[in-house]
This record gives structure tokens, sequence and C-alpha cells, in this order.
């Protein structure tokens, strides 16, 4: 029965990302220098995606992130004011940024300004979020529980268990390394359009 059997991989619309927004955008709308990294966060605000984990690492290494903003974006699934009171725990409130839900144009401005993408979560299957960041030329870090972290694995991103000290450690060698940053970047756009196109799917 096995040779019935097909597994189909989510894809995205490289129509979509064509004509990506000016590299700018993001920050000029929320104020964020150029000097200023962005570690970027887009998916619910929910426990099972891991936006504690994020916080915990950044604020693990706050010292060596003195350069960075932590951008936290989409809708509130209950989790928010738990992390809000988190963030105050740990005194970093001044480093973090929440935008809310990000659609459309806003979300492509997100991806394309941001040094990193990252999806810490507990359980993921496919999450079409890693391939738009790709799409847009961003690395992505995301824990050995996303279903896509076979596929990101050293090729296009880093993959950590799921771990505060492993996690901060990644965002850590990401952003202090110019040159891995632009392997990804190249090697994630071509992995979108040769195998997660929904032509080719």
């Amino acid at each position: 029965i096995e040779s019935k059997i097909e597994i189909i991989p989510n894809g995205i619309d490289l129509a979509e990302f064509e004509n990506l927004p000016q590299k700018g955008t993001f920050r000029g709308k929320y104020d964020i220098t150029y000097n200023q990294k962005i570690i970027l966060y887009l998916a619910r605000i929910h426990k099972i995606k891991g936006p504690d984990l994020l916080v915990k690492a950044f604020a693990r290494r706050s010292n060596d992130f003195s350069d960075a903003t932590l951008v936290i974006a989409g809708p509130d699934d209950g989790y928010l004011p738990t992390l809000e009171k988190l963030i105050k725990e740990l005194n970093i409130e001044g480093k973090v940024l929440f935008t809310g839900p990000l659609y459309g144009r806003d979300k492509l401005e997100a991806y394309v300004d941001a040094d990193v993408y990252v999806l810490p979560s507990i359980y993921e299957t496919f999450p079409v979020t890693v391939l738009e960041a790709c799409a847009c030329g961003t690395p992505v870090i995301v824990t050995a529980r996303c279903g896509i972290a076979e596929v990101i694995n050293g090729d296009v991103g880093l993959v950590v268990a799921y771990d505060k000290d492993q996690l901060s450690s990644a965002i850590s060698r990401m952003l202090g390394d110019g040159k891995l940053r632009q392997g990804f970047n190249e090697r994630g756009k071509l992995l979108v359009q040769e195998r997660f196109n929904w032509e080719k799917i």
C-alpha cells in the first residue's frame, strides 16, 4: 500500500514574490535604524509556536544583541498577555516590537528587512511562513520539531533543539556572520523555486 501513497508538501505562489518591497520600508514604518539587526517572528501568538522560548533566548544574550530588535508579528491567539508579562519580567521591553498581524505587502516588507526569521515551535507540520521567508531571501532558524526541519538544516538556515541556549547561540551565530546569511539567502530563494513552487508541486 505504501506505493500508493504520495506525500505532497505545501508550496507557495512565486508570483507573489516577483516584485518584493524595497529594503528599508518596514524599518522606516517602525523607526528601526539600519544598524539594528531584526529578528523576526511572524506567526500566531500561541504557546505551541514557541514565542516564549524565543523571548527567553533573546533575553539570554541581550547584551550580545544590543544592536538587535526582536519583532513579534501576528494575531494574538490568547497568549499575548503571558508573553508581554514575560518580556517585562526579563526587562527587555525596549528591545521588543509588537506589530500585530501583518498581511500582503506589509508581511513581505517585514520578511525583506529581517536579518533572520525564527520559528521556535513546540510542534509544527510544514509551515508556509518558512518558505515565504526563503522566497524573500531571509535566512531562517527553526526547531527540530518543525516538519520542515530536514529541508532547512544547514542549507537555507539553522535547526536547533527546543532549547533556549541552543536557540540563543544560533541567533548569535546568524547575526554575527554576514557571509553565512548571504549564503542562506541565495540558497533559500533557489530552494523555493526548485522544490516548493506550486506549479512544480
